[in-house]
């Protein structure tokens, strides 16, 4: 749903400081009906860290939730009076300049941390003033746009343009993209936009985010939003490109924080040895089987070696390439290498005994 607001020219000084909106809000609101207070704080989660609905609070003052509905729109009005005084257009000032550098749209959540307080009180009041102001419009739209802050409605069209090719671009690509790489797609397409638009409008989509390793993709791919622990070990081995021990991969998952709880290193354990993606290719080190690394013992992987090789091929050499798919010691390999029952060595050359 959009609410219009009149938009106005948006202030262009940096150095604006933080307003106290706490105690902005808290003087505006002091002016209202006492009940009017009471539920306008219930609302709006100023008193708790989470707003009541309409019908738990017209349960409490034995009203319709048509009523509270009321009630807090016309306290909203009375607010919204006090936009031309000093203290409110200074604070409005510095909520208007700060979506206006993210091209004119940004997240509730991200502006609220752009606030930087811990007080549940003080981010809470900053949504009620957002909704008092005439120069800011929230927007929200189901399935495709986050609860969001712009400064003219315009700009939704914009962004569902952005939305419409990057999913295109997205399922033709069929993987994850940096940045670089779906600006320089999207910007094919939509030529009047720069990157910093492009950038701002994608991250206020719902089905398309950016994972912790700053690739973009659909929100229900495995490799932006994985669930079980297999996805998150997956992710980990495809972006670090690199086999890892269980253990590694265990405490990557906790720094890159993939998971709500932590990550147990013998849990990782269980679910590389059942997942067929992964092999096992030294002490307790799996890769991703679609690097080429195949499962089996050292001296199934000599066999494989020289089988494949058209002559005789000298220690070094099977050396170099056993090391290709395997985190093995050298003198692990030459121990494989010289049983005589399966391999044969003349002057320095190894082949499979016949």
């Amino acid at each position: 749903m959009i609410s219009e607001k009149t938009q106005k020219t948006p202030v262009s000084n940096d150095q604006l400081q933080k307003p106290d909106f706490f105690g902005l809000m808290t003087s505006f609101i002091s002016a209202l009906p006492g009940r009017s207070q009471e539920i306008l704080k219930k609302r709006f989660g100023l008193i708790a860290d989470h707003g009541e609905t309409l019908e738990k609070i017209g349960q409490d003052y034995k009203i319709t939730r048509e009523r509270v509905r009321q009630i807090i729109t016309d306290a909203v009005k009375n607010i919204s009076k006090k936009t031309d005084e000093k203290e409110f257009k200074e604070a409005e000032n510095w909520l208007v300049f700060t979506i206006e550098k993210n091209h004119g749209i940004i997240k509730v959540k991200e502006i609220i941390e752009k606030l930087g307080s811990n007080d549940f009180r003080e981010r809470n009041f900053l949504k009620l003033f957002a909704q008092c102001s005439k120069k800011v419009s929230e927007v929200f739209e189901k399935g495709t746009l986050e609860r969001t802050w712009v400064l003219s409605k315009d700009i939704v069209n914009s962004v569902k343009k952005v939305n419409l090719e990057a999913k295109d671009v997205l399922e033709k690509a069929k993987k994850p993209l940096d940045d670089s790489e779906i600006l320089k797609k999207i910007q094919e397409r939509i030529t009047e936009m720069n990157e910093g638009q492009i950038l701002n409008f994608l991250s206020a989509l719902i089905e398309i985010k950016k994972n912790v390793f700053g690739k973009w993709g659909m929100i229900h791919w495995d490799e932006i939003n994985p669930k079980g622990t297999r996805e998150k070990i997956y992710l980990i081995l495809k972006e670090t490109k690199k086999p890892l021990h269980f253990t590694q991969i265990a405490v990557l998952i906790d720094k890159y924080k993939l998971g709500k709880k932590k990550a147990h290193p013998q849990t990782v354990h269980n679910e590389l040895i059942k997942d067929e993606r992964f092999v096992l290719i030294g002490r307790g080190i799996y890769a991703l089987r679609q690097w080429g690394y195949e499962e089996g013992t050292i001296k199934d992987v000599l066999k494989n070696i020289l089988e494949k090789s058209e002559k005789p091929l000298h220690k070094n050499e099977i050396i170099a390439e056993v090391l290709k798919i395997r985190k093995v010691k050298k003198t692990t390999v030459m121990i494989n290498l010289n049983n005589e029952t399966i391999f044969e060595k003349k002057e320095d050359l190894y082949s499979i005994r016949k």
